[in-house]
């Protein structure tokens, strides 16, 4: 296995653990939230603000996630009649417009992001530095590139239709 592969395997399962800690994690926050307001009559004040700031790091980390499986929802029922090389090529354009949508994305979420760090917004009940709940934009976006650009040199190298995610059988 190439270094690149084991590497990519690597960020990939951080990825999930990382996905899958914070979904456990604020469904337990939220179940325990939930028990001790209407059980003891006492909330965590925090809980729903941790848990909103977590969910939006988990949308756009699990992004990159869906890129590298090719989860992405797709309207392909024209796409699918078309010769096996036109799909190809349909592939790799969709590719190319989406990641230049993320490219415009992360660097617009980035500057924002700097924005708020420069202006020392806290948040409301945590008091965290609201720089890091903007951050998940700019980093979530960098890894779905990431992802395309893997995608496209897949495609580039194998040169099947089968990597354009239309080809698939249905069954």
């Amino acid at each position: 296995m190439h270094l690149l592969e084991r590497l990519d395997n690597h960020f990939s399962r951080a990825e999930r653990v990382f996905l899958g800690t914070t979904i456990i994690f604020t469904s337990l926050l939220l179940f325990v939230n939930v028990v001790l307001r209407y059980v003891f009559h006492h909330a965590i004040y925090w809980a729903e603000e941790l848990v909103r700031y977590l969910m939006v790091w988990l949308i756009f980390v699990g992004g990159s996630q869906v890129i590298k499986v090719e989860g992405q929802i797709r309207v392909d029922v024209l796409v699918r009649v078309l010769p096996e090389r036109v799909q190809r090529v349909w592939g790799v354009v969709v590719d190319l417009i989406s990641l230049a949508m993320l490219l415009i994305l992360t660097w617009y979420a980035g500057q924002q992001c700097v924005r708020v760090l420069s202006s020392h917004q806290v948040s409301p009940a945590l008091e965290l530095p609201m720089w890091l709940v903007y951050l998940a934009v700019p980093a979530g976006t960098a890894l779905m590139v990431l992802r395309y650009i893997q995608q496209l040199l897949k495609r580039a190298v194998s040169g099947t239709a089968a990597d354009s995610g239309y080809t698939q059988s249905v069954d």
